[in-house]
């Protein structure tokens, strides 16, 4: 070992991390049914390096009446091209859930904001209209693990208040949440319909990630609609409007 790796190596040693816990701002985007009207509430969790306002304009095209959607935005934004001398990369900024890196620090604050958003929706929806809403969920590309992660964290906490459970969950062209345990996601989805979509086109959504995909809900014991449709790693529109 050099004498550089040496002192690389005792300067590391020495450095020591520190947490804070601060209070943040977190952003959702809502589009549909104005509260008073709503009977149905969707919480549609966005894919890597999207933007939860550009992300919920699809569904805004096909809400149904007495339908309100929510988008809650991850809490980490970055821009989504490396950088350039003329500045043009900062054109344009996508958000992520969750990185490997302070992963479980991450997913309690990233938890914890999802639970005051919704819970607020459903609170605003119950003052105007004195009853519950059917709560929908669908997760896109990495929505679906974090959409997971959140669904089984209502059923252990029992939240959303007020009675609200989770009636149906999409998971669209993304992986199974790979922290979560069989056993939670099956008590969590006792009496949720549960959909799984991709594309025939999809580059992600090879023929092996779906056979894993299905050998692990079978292994729970869930029985779920899939859809298909002519297309890749996006949303489609005529398939959404069937599930919404």
């Amino acid at each position: 070992m050099t004498e550089f790796q040496d002192a690389t190596r005792d300067a590391v040693a020495a450095i020591t991390m520190h947490k804070i816990a601060v209070e943040r701002t977190a952003r959702y985007a809502t589009a549909g049914a104005e509260p008073a009207d709503t009977t149905t509430l969707w919480v549609v969790f966005h894919g890597y390096g999207q933007l939860a306002s550009e992300f919920l304009t699809t569904f805004a095209r096909q809400a149904p009446k007495a339908t309100r959607i929510v988008a809650p935005e991850g809490l980490s934004r970055f821009y989504l091209e490396l950088p350039r001398a003329d500045g043009k990369h900062l054109a344009r900024t996508g958000a992520t859930w969750l990185t490997r890196d302070d992963r479980e620090d991450d997913l309690r604050d990233a938890l914890g904001m999802l639970h005051a958003v919704v819970g607020q929706e459903v609170d605003a929806i119950l003052e105007a209209r004195g009853d519950v809403p059917a709560i929908k969920v669908l997760g896109f590309s990495q929505g679906v693990a974090m959409s997971m992660r959140w669904v089984a964290d209502v059923a252990d906490r029992g939240v959303p208040e007020e009675g609200a459970d989770v009636a149906t969950h999409v998971l669209w062209a993304g992986g199974l949440a790979h922290d979560v345990s069989d056993d939670a996601m099956r008590a969590a989805w006792t009496g949720t319909t549960v959909q799984v979509v991709v594309g025939d086109k999809d580059k992600f959504a090879t023929d092996s990630f779906r056979r894993t995909l299905r050998k692990r809900i079978d292994a729970m014991g869930i029985e779920v609609e899939e859809f298909t449709f002519g297309g890749g790693h996006r949303l489609d529109d005529d398939v959404l409007r069937k599930l919404l």
